[in-house]
């Protein structure tokens, strides 16, 4: 049976590769609507977080083998979102939050809360290289920064 591998430990073992073309290729290589959605909640200047700047308090899932919960609940990001799903109250869209974040696997909800901050927790892949290599993911203007 396959092993599961989870979007942080993709992402981090991107980071570690040592030639910049290799990063670009393996992000080319493995793109997918979850890859674009976290790229894109990183480094998409139109992405505004509804959330608030501190880190909420949550309990990390001590479960094994949870890497496989966040690319099965990566659309629940949009109600996390400006412009995405509605929900009725901000405590309750912190409350959902707080619930994704213990339930996907520890590196994972490590990876949401540097998202929300429009960042990645890992130093080695920066919005130039996610440019090159979906030339299409994100807005001109963010190039002005």
């Amino acid at each position: 049976m396959a092993t599961v591998i989870g979007m942080a430990e993709f992402l981090e073992n991107v980071s570690k590769l040592k030639k910049r073309d290799d990063k670009v290729q393996a992000l080319r290589f493995n793109n997918s609507y979850e890859l674009r959605t976290i790229l894109q909640g990183a480094f998409d200047s139109r992405i505004k977080w509804l959330l608030p700047e501190t880190n909420p308090p949550y309990k990390a899932n001590e479960l094994q083998d949870q890497e496989a919960v966040l690319l099965r609940e990566m659309r629940k990001l949009s109600y996390f979102v400006e412009g995405g799903q509605p929900v009725k109250t901000q405590a309750q869209r912190e409350v959902m939050f707080i619930q994704l974040l213990e339930n996907v696997a520890p590196a994972d909800s490590i990876l949401l809360l540097a998202i929300k901050d429009k960042k990645l927790p890992w130093k080695g892949i920066d919005e130039q290289m996610v440019r090159e290599a979906f030339p299409d993911l994100l807005p001109i203007e963010s190039q002005m920064k």
